[in-house]
């Protein structure tokens, strides 16, 4: 159940919503000092799943709220709220949602916690009856920000005008289904609701700037008619990807899922990602070939095809089929590939984080040649630490989860569960879930087996049958402390070693049998 409202006393209605149940809030802003209010989301914490404020732009979430003042914050794609369905995972400390912080996503928390009530005004005032709301729903507030108007799309369209005082109007027509309101408070247009718009992005972005515009791109632009896509080969929660042709070449075209391609700030970074990946020139990460469109909203880019998928999948076959586990030379290899795609990510000037290493961004060519993919949420590292609750769950380093600061060490702990993974096939923590029961005998949710992570009680598995120097570099690139991990040129090192070993061992046997 979602409702909405607009509310110059936007904190306190919601507030007023839950009455005695927990919940979380969580305000948005426009700029990185969380002055500019847009609008507000209020969540029961209670560990359950709530529905999205529509069918086709909203992510599902779950909160809750824990004793020592701190709080889980997980967004998932589908209604169900599984484990596989999860885009992201937030820990907000207990300081921050007491001092009411501003994060880095420009958000700040408030919960049922606080002491008592405070009122934030906003600069209009839209009032509106809103419907009362059970603890299962979830809230929206949105108010005028400066000379803006907030428009929020939660089941119905909210219209309103800029101040009369502004001496100019920008008035878009735009299709509802393909512009937030986020988007349009940001841009100081107002909204009008026209069912019969057929290119809405188009006519927003006229004398507008962005990446579409950037050098890089222009200069990677390629024909969009000699892009022809095939086949569905797999999908996100933001994108999708098809074998296709260029040139009569086999390629993999990745590009928007169809309800994003109409949003400016999805299009912006999917251009980011293309750019970033542009700019790369390394054996063992994915090739860029380039970036096509006739209209923005049929944007696509063109990449390396990796004929033998995704890691994930051999490891899913390996398991189906009781594949022996431990590191073979093959595994070692893919191991090594990766690594060495890593040291040249960390080694650029300035350095650039993944931080969406998982086995499931790696990709395999039919001679099992490993590849690096997916620079959707790559940061170049700008200053000597970055903070973001932003990475995929299982494969997040602890410091990552927590909203700590955290710098490229982060995905040298991504790795060591990537090395887990090789060895023993199953996703990350799998054996843990099974052993680590709730009172009534069920598996323990992902949000409790990720703060055990976080506090290192739950480890990533390895097992016996693998070499003692690869179980040691796995323990060591997962270890709580960043410092104690190694950098990703220290591990691509110790891997060489191994694989030296193993080579030179192999050499020794077959001299003895001659």
């Amino acid at each position: 159940m979602a409702t909405s409202e607009c509310s110059t006393d936007y904190l306190q209605t919601m507030r007023n919503k839950f009455g005695n149940s927990p919940y979380l809030i969580q305000l948005l802003y426009s700029d990185e000092n969380c002055s500019s209010f847009i609008m507000g989301f209020g969540y029961p914490a209670t560990g359950s799943c709530v529905g999205a404020y529509n069918e086709s732009d909203s992510l599902y979430v779950i909160a809750d709220l824990n004793d020592n003042g701190s709080a889980l914050f997980q967004e998932f794609v589908e209604r169900t709220c599984f484990s596989d369905q999860l885009y992201m995972t937030v820990y907000i400390d207990a300081e921050t949602i007491a001092n009411h912080s501003c994060d880095v996503n420009r958000f700040r928390w408030y919960s049922s916690n606080d002491v008592e009530a405070e009122h934030i005004s906003g600069p209009t005032s839209m009032e509106r009856a809103g419907n009362g709301l059970s603890t299962g729903g979830v809230i929206g507030i949105a108010v005028g920000v400066a000379a803006l108007s907030a428009v929020l799309l939660i089941a119905l369209l909210v219209y309103s005008r800029r101040l009369k005082h502004q001496t100019t109007e920008k008035q878009t027509t735009l299709n509802s289904t393909r512009k937030t309101a986020l988007e349009a408070a940001i841009q100081g247009q107002s909204v009008k609701y026209d069912p019969t718009a057929v290119d809405s992005l188009e006519a927003v972005l006229r004398g507008q700037t962005g990446l579409w515009n950037d050098d890089i791109i222009t200069a990677k632009r390629i024909p969009r008619d000699k892009v022809q896509t095939e086949r569905l080969i797999s999908r996100g929660s933001f994108g999708e990807v098809y074998v296709g042709s260029f040139n009569d070449h086999k390629v993999a075209v990745k590009m928007l899922l169809p309800a994003m391609r109409g949003k400016i700030q999805h299009v912006n970074d999917f251009l980011a990602e293309a750019k970033m990946t542009a700019t790369m020139d390394h054996p063992h990460i994915v090739s860029f070939i380039g970036v096509a469109w006739d209209s923005l909203s049929d944007i696509c880019v063109v990449l390396e095809y990796m004929d033998g998928g995704e890691l994930r999948s051999l490891l899913d076959k390996f398991q189906k089929d009781k594949h022996p586990i431990g590191f073979t030379r093959e595994k070692t290899t893919i191991a090594l590939e990766v690594c060495h795609a890593l040291t040249y990510l960390h080694s650029l000037s300035p350095p650039i984080i993944h931080r969406d290493l998982k086995s499931r961004n790696i990709l395999l060519n039919s001679d099992m040649k490993a590849k690096l993919s997916d620079f959707g949420i790559s940061r170049e590292r700008l200053d000597r630490t970055m903070t973001a609750g932003v990475g995929t769950s299982l494969w997040m380093a602890p410091e990552v989860m927590l909203g700590e600061r955290y710098d490229d060490k982060a995905d040298v702990f991504s790795f060591g569960v990537v090395l887990s993974e090789l060895d023993v096939h199953t996703l990350p923590y799998a054996r843990a879930k099974t052993e680590n029961l709730d009172s009534k005998g069920n598996p323990i949710p992902d949000s409790i087996l990720l703060q055990r992570v976080a506090l290192g009680i739950v480890k990533v598995e390895f097992s016996d049958a693998s070499p003692e120097a690869i179980v040691d570099l796995g323990r060591a690139c997962t270890s709580v402390y960043p410092t104690e991990r190694p950098t990703a040129a220290e591990a691509l090192y110790k891997l060489q070693m191994i694989l030296s070993r193993k080579k030179s061992s192999r050499t020794q046997s077959a001299e003895s049998l001659n």
